[in-house]
């Protein structure tokens, strides 16, 4: 490693000499031909990159376990101490409505990001949680472990996955109840046992959101739905077991706690056996059959509810005779609050059109109809006429459209499974108003009106620019605000990780912040005071998908700003804040029960600390006094900046070599790390293009992160600045939201390095190979030695850079690193490159990975000329360009087995020929120089796709 950095601080050095040098390509040509001479042997190269990616893990774990606050743990604490101080300050009820309005909920998604194995996190966790200096022994663990799994995780993995984190979760909910109650006993010890605490909620839509995929059946729901019932009602009998085990009880608070045990283990052996049948091939009708009648036939054992087995806990509090055993039966009350008959609430999720699709026929609606004030109307007139309809498990297993299938699905599990908890129904790229009230006519169609919270997803451009007009349209239809006024919430869901690929983060995240007081408005105008406006952001755990690299309360600050959230609370709207985090890396903050503790704990006192000087101005528009957020003050400059943003954007995500680089070669270095499937769009042919908004966000991020250019974070920064420099510096002095969203794009931009984007192009540069070959030749003619050796190696390279003769990626590759050096030439001047990743294990990585695929490209080129389509050394080669090793590997091992087929048998035969039969021997020379090696590299280049990502906390 010494000599890496010796051999990098020298090209770093050639730099200043030769502008056009570039150490990450110059590094990787050393490393090539350590390689080349087996100086370097891939099991070396594998070490080093075991060795850089435990460091860089090591680190990312360090940084989480600041962010997460674990380190000032007791500080935390004490922060919620003084919140429930000034809210005590006020009184009883004062207080008592406080801690049982949850003000902050968790929402846990499993989109494809399991890109660490289960065994790392838990150990990255392990790190996070352990003081300075006492990580040792874990560290040391890390060496043992793979970073490349065999195959991404299951559904129903990635389910047992969120369990895991939801149980952990729990627990730290549990404390903070806790923490609240004595706190309450303290202050109130004639009346705390009144109050339940319900500060947060929690989610999950694991097993539930079905926007793209289609391999989530009604079953697994269901299934899953009573897996998840089980699990709770089990935790609930052993809190009761826990209780009995230490608690004071009159005889009458025994009887009550022997009844709630009863009731709980009743309850536990129904969901069981509902479990067992539901756990069948539901394929098989008689199967079905046998579920559906004993999932719906009445049972006095069969808990639907919770309401039951508060009276009781009334009781036995009764009958408690100490503090301790009042308090742990008041936690028992809080856990069947927040999370009734399921380990959390959980969200359906699907898409808009799949919504249009179910009402089209219904609604009459024509292409291109739009929301028109003539179809609303006819629309809303229709769900003021619609009864319910009665289903049952054959409408669920018949039915054909989407939508309609899981509003029965959904009407299923509230009869049967769960007829109290709330579920909500979130709806992906909504992008005007007949959608939620399309989704309010199935809702009544199927009875669930009273049950089901409507979200529609705010992501798209369109639906940014417009969603302040498409919720004035829906409150303008009283179905709708009859709908919400009755549930008395109203609910919407905004989302960065999409929205950063239509339209770049930055402006994204300023979009939301504008949508999110524009509904503020529309609820105040339309008289909702008495609603709870429901924001669920959600975001990835990288910067690309708005995971801010802050703590956590930066994290909140930046998906809901102090200014949006003081445009509800100057209309007197309370205001209910939802936040995602998702998949494996988004589980890493609840890795450990103290991580866990630490993190529900920074949630809440950024939730309900005191935003002051942030208005910029009145809910009317006047522009407030000194003290406030300049950013919003001086609106005009604050715009001109975004617009400048959304324009920069817009001209990348347009330029044809971003979407080159977006393009099969990117797509291909990465791994499958969930159970949902990436599409890979236009990949059948080298003139195909893609456009961007279209491949999703996660790897639309994953791919630039393995180009170290994550531009649809940064780019564009420097000109919105430089609009008017000195406003910018003085507004950006005093603005604690310009530094929150600018201090994201820092971040991206101070850990992208465009010299590895052109030392990839370099790959496809035929100059790049021809010059190595006439290099080789120059040291052939030097020394005699090397001659035949080195003729060889000559004769690889002339044949590669034969193959690269019409490949446009080199240029495309190219022209955009020119745009990003001279977009970041601007931004240097208006911010400082900090981060707090100095060392060079990045460039290490991609210089490593670079060496190994020049290898495989080197090792290609001996392959037969003549051979099956698709097979022949030309044919290889050019496939290598696309980094289709996968699928190159399947066709070599077929077409060139190790060992040959038994041919003994021939000989028996009568009749005699004497041709040689195919196969008889096998090619165990290919399959040892070109098909082994080939594999062993193709391993490598995707463990540092792995290592990668620890430097942007996330993958994708």
């Amino acid at each position: 490693m010494d000599t890496f950095d010796d051999r990098l601080a020298f090209h770093q050095e050639v730099v200043k000499s030769d502008p056009q040098a570039n150490p990450v390509k110059l590094l990787a040509y050393d490393m090539s031909k350590l390689i080349e001479t087996r100086e370097l042997a891939f099991r070396d190269v594998e070490a080093i990159v075991k060795t850089l990616s435990d460091r860089s893990a090591i680190e990312r774990a360090r940084r989480l376990r600041e962010r997460s606050g674990l380190a000032q743990l007791d500080t935390l604490k004490n922060k919620l101490n003084s919140i429930a101080v000034e809210q005590a300050e006020a009184g009883f009820f004062a207080f008592k409505a406080w801690a049982e309005t949850p003000a902050q909920g968790i929402v846990l998604t499993a989109h494809p990001t399991f890109s660490l194995s289960e065994d790392i996190r838990a150990v990255l966790g392990d790190i996070a949680s352990q003081d300075d200096g006492e990580y040792d022994a874990q560290a040391e663990g890390l060496k043992k472990l793979p970073y490349l799994q065999e195959r991404a995780p299951t559904l129903q993995e990635e389910h047992q996955q969120t369990q895991d984190t939801l149980t952990r979760i729990q627990s730290a909910v549990n404390l903070v109840n806790t923490q609240v109650l004595e706190f309450a006993k303290t202050h109130f010890p004639q009346t705390w046992t009144e109050i339940t605490p319900c500060l947060v909620k929690v989610y999950s839509w694991v097993g539930y959101d079905i926007d793209g995929r289609s391999d989530i059946g009604w079953g697994d729901a269901i299934r899953l739905r009573l897996l998840e019932k089980h699990k709770q009602l089990r935790h609930y009998l052993d809190c009761c077991a826990a209780i009995n085990g230490t608690a004071k009880f009159s005889a009458t608070g025994k009887a009550a706690m022997a009844m709630l045990t009863d009731h709980l283990e009743s309850a536990c052996r129904s969901t069981k056996k509902d479990l067992t049948l539901f756990n069948a091939d539901l394929t098989q009708k008689d199967n079905l059959v046998a579920a559906a009648n004993q999932l719906t036939r009445q049972s006095e054992h069969r808990l639907r509810s919770t309401k039951p087995l508060y009276t009781y806990i009334k009781a036995a509090l009764a009958g408690a005779q100490n503090d301790e055993t009042r308090l742990n039966l008041l936690r028992l009350r809080a856990e069947l609050r927040t999370y009734g008959l399921g380990t959390a609430r959980i969200h359906f999720r699907l898409n808009s059109r799949h919504v249009m699709d179910g009402i089209r026929a219904t609604f009459g609606i024509k292409a291109g109809s739009g929301d028109s004030r003539t179809l609303l109307n006819r629309v809303s007139e229709l769900i003021r006429k619609t009864e319910p309809r009665a289903v049952n498990f054959a409408s669920l297993e018949l039915e054909p459209n989407t939508a309609h299938q899981q509003m029965i699905l959904t009407a299923q599990i509230h009869k049967y499974i769960d007829e109290q908890t709330p579920i909500r129904l979130l709806i992906a790229e909504c992008e005007d108003s007949l959608i939620p009230l399309g989704m309010l006519y199935l809702a009544k169609l199927y009875g669930l009106d009273n049950h089901l919270d409507i979200s529609p997803l705010f992501e798209t451009a369109t639906a940014l620019n417009n969603g302040g007009r498409i919720i004035d349209k829906m409150l303008s239809h009283d179905v709708y605000k009859s709908y919400v006024k009755k549930r008395g919430i109203f609910a919407i869901q905004t989302g960065f990780s999409d929205a950063g690929r239509f339209m770049g983060q930055i402006p994204a995240t300023l979009s939301v912040e504008r949508l999110q007081s524009h509904f503020a408005a529309q609820m105040a105008k339309h008289g909702m005071e008495d609603v709870t406006a429901l924001i669920f952001n959600t975001h990835g755990e990288s910067t690309g998908r708005g995971g801010h690299p802050g703590a956590v309360a930066d994290r909140l600050d930046y998906v809901l700003s102090p200014w949006a959230k003081t445009q509800f609370a100057e209309r007197n709207i309370n205001l209910c804040h939802e936040t995602s985090f998702q998949g494996g890396d988004g589980f890493l903050w609840f890795q450990t029960d103290t991580l866990a503790h630490a993190s529900v704990l920074s949630l809440l006192n950024s939730r309900h600390k005191k935003d002051s000087g942030v208005a910029g101005g009145t809910k009317d528009g006047a522009e407030g006094g000194s003290g406030q957020d300049p950013f919003y003050i001086e609106r005009d400059f604050s715009w001109d900046m975004f617009q400048t943003l959304s324009s920069e954007q817009n001209q990348l995500y347009n330029n044809p070599d971003y979407i080159g680089v977006l393009e099969s070669f990117g797509q291909n270095l990465l791994v499958p790390t969930g159970s949902r499937a990436v599409k890979r769009a236009n990949m059948e042919t080298k003139t195909s293009t893609i456009d961007p908004r279209q491949l999703r966000a996660i790897p639309h991020n994953a791919i630039l992160q393995q180009f170290g250019i994550p531009a649809n974070v940064y780019f564009g920064l420097g000109r919105a600045a430089n609009i008017d420099i000195d406003k910018f510096a003085e507004v950006f002095a005093h603005s604690d939201r310009l530094k929150s969203v600018f201090g994201l794009a820092q971040t991206a931009a101070a850990r992208s390095n465009v010299f590895i984007l052109t030392a990839y192009a370099r790959l496809f540069d035929p100059g790049y190979w021809i010059g190595w070959a006439m290099s080789e030749q120059m040291g052939a003619q030097m020394d005699e030695k090397m001659g035949a050796q080195n003729g060889i190696h000559i004769a690889r390279c002339k044949t590669i850079a034969q193959t690269l003769a019409h490949n446009p990626a080199c240029s495309k590759m190219i022209n955009l690193a020119n745009v990003l050096k001279l977009d970041h030439l601007v931004t240097a001047k208006s911010f400082a490159k900090t981060d707090t990743q100095s060392d060079n294990s990045s460039i290490f990585l991609h210089a490593l990975r670079l060496s190994i695929i020049m290898k495989m490209n080197l090792i290609a080129a001996d392959l037969p000329v003549h051979a099956p389509s698709g097979l022949s050394r030309l044919d290889v080669l050019r496939r290598l360009q696309d980094f289709q090793t996968t699928q190159i590997l399947e066709d070599l091992k077929a077409q060139y087995p190790a060992t040959g087929t038994d041919t003994a048998w021939t000989k028996k035969l009568i009749e005699k020929t004497e041709n040689v039969f195919a196969g008889a021997e096998g090619f165990p020379h290919l399959a040892e120089t070109v098909i082994k090696p080939l594999h062993r590299a193709t391993q490598l280049a995707h463990q540092i796709t792995i290592a990668t990502t620890h430097n942007f906390d996330a993958y994708g």
